[in-house]
């Protein structure tokens, strides 16, 4: 199974959402899924948000040298499922990659049991607050969306 998140830029969120759930992988020695990240702007090479990397390092989970990157289509390609974190992003997949439709998916959705499709809030650059609740949003849909992958 390939697993890739898409935000903006892949310095915060989706970089995030992809350390997190390689950490429940390597924690619980899963076998079978690899997990990737990109963003849709074009600013390649971008080091990942020190706030996220903060956060992982508070959480115990190594940090990777990150270096952004914008989404291709081998990468489409290479994804069995893409995990974005807003609806835009969704729109952004169709428009550019139509066929790809059935493998995307809003990772808010994992947030809750209620599986309601919710955005997973952007807090690059934007105050305290708005880290904290993009963090605890990702976390929880990350142990959800891992929950499900390996009951199948």
């Amino acid at each position: 199974m390939n697993i890739l998140f898409l935000c903006t830029g892949n310095v915060s969120r989706s970089y995030l959402a992809e350390m997190l759930l390689e950490h429940e992988i390597d924690q619980n020695n899963a076998k079978g899924i690899f997990v990737s990240s990109a963003g849709i702007l074009d600013n390649e090479g971008m080091p990942a948000d020190p706030v996220m990397v903060d956060y992982l390092t508070k959480l115990k989970i190594p940090a990777c040298d990150h270096l952004s990157r914008r989404i291709t289509g081998k990468e489409v390609e290479w994804a069995d499922r893409i995990y974005v974190m807003e609806n835009r992003h969704r729109e952004y997949m169709h428009e550019f990659w139509p066929d790809a439709d059935y493998k995307v998916e809003r990772l808010g959705r994992y947030i809750a049991t209620d599986q309601a499709e919710d955005d997973i809030i952007d807090p690059y650059g934007k105050a305290p607050y708005y880290y904290r609740v993009a963090q605890e949003q990702i976390e929880a849909a990350v142990k959800n969306l891992y929950m499900k992958l390996i009951i199948k």
